[in-house]
């Protein structure tokens, strides 16, 4: 007879998401009364107890120093097999894209990809996870009926827990049985980043589809420059026009950002973009439409044509920066 599926285990081979999957589901697993655990490649993280987990499982297998699917599938499906958690999270990655289908479909049950929310059903039986679609216009509801259920979600959604040095749990060291790798890794090399971190900015001036021609960003490249802050833009911008790099987009599946400041300039303010933007300290948006879904989301609110007012806006604040 097969165990019942019990614990909520996180995933991610970044330390910083896996401090953030570890919020979540502390939160999941105490309204469960359930344990959390970690997954750690490598030698252990102990400072993920000290985040929230109350054991660790660690894998210190040299074949898996390096991202090799196959190898990773191999690993994390025989530890479930072995120790059945009821609900896995796996940051979504590169990575964790490529391999958590592998892994829903080796384990026979479903998997949510870019779950944005997470919470108990009323009985407490399954996670429901929700799911920007469409574009970001519409949020769906999806439940895995199969366990473990398993769902991958983006860095910046959610906050980690307080650390404490005081809290103990369990590291337990695992050696799942791990075939040889299908392909072979002949060398890696670092991507250079085309734009700027966003994720590191203290302020940030994105734009959308309210800037109507690539020549006029240049009226927002002088308010960025006037009020100290790094230029970035909603989706349509960089991947259906391409006007700046990828790693400049924010929203749900690009770049999550926690600036002091947010300027939202031409940003119309779907739910996928407001995912990416969702923990900045104050947000101020300039739009033409007083219907624009960003203003319910903006601290401060500026209804005008951003070629009007941002104009404005650059000439006040550079004539206060020389009083």
């Amino acid at each position: 007879m097969l165990q019942e599926n019990k614990g909520i285990w996180v995933f991610s081979e970044l330390p910083s998401l896996t401090l953030e999957l570890l919020g979540i589901g502390r939160v999941l697993a105490d309204q469960l009364e359930t344990e959390l655990a970690a997954i750690s490649i490598g030698a252990g993280d102990h400072e993920y107890i000290e985040h929230g987990a109350d054991k660790i499982f660690t894998i210190n297998d040299a074949s898996l120093s390096l991202f090799q699917v196959d190898s990773y599938t191999d690993a994390i499906t025989a530890l479930v097999n072995e120790y059945r958690p009821e609900v896995l999270l796996i940051g979504a990655t590169r990575n964790g894209l490529e391999f958590a289908p592998r892994l829903a479909e080796r384990l026979k049950t479903g998997c949510v990809t870019e779950a944005s929310g997470l919470e108990l059903d009323a009985e407490k039986k399954f996670v429901l996870m929700d799911r920007v679609t469409f574009g970001g216009n519409i949020v769906e509801t999806q439940i895995s009926r199969a366990k473990p259920q398993i769902a991958t979600v983006a860095k910046g959604l959610f906050s980690p827990v307080a650390r404490d040095s005081s809290r103990r749990g369990e590291v337990v060291k695992v050696e799942p049985k791990i075939k040889p790798p299908t392909t072979k890794i002949l060398e890696t090399r670092p991507k250079r980043a085309k734009g700027v971190r966003l994720a590191d900015a203290a302020t940030i001036v994105a734009f959308g589809r309210g800037v109507r021609k690539k020549d006029d960003m240049a009226v927002i490249e002088q308010f960025a420059q006037a009020v100290s802050g790094v230029v970035g833009c909603s989706r349509p911008i960089a991947e259906d026009l391409g006007w700046l790099p990828e790693e400049q987009y924010i929203g749900l599946s690009g770049q999550k950002v926690s600036p002091k400041l947010y300027f939202a300039c031409g940003i119309s303010g779907q739910i996928q973009h407001l995912t990416g933007i969702r923990n900045s300290r104050i947000i101020v948006a300039i739009n033409n439409d007083p219907k624009a879904p960003i203003f319910e989301f903006s601290d401060y609110a500026v209804v005008g044509d951003l070629y009007q007012v941002i104009p404005v806006l650059t000439d006040a604040i550079k004539e206060l920066s020389r009083v």
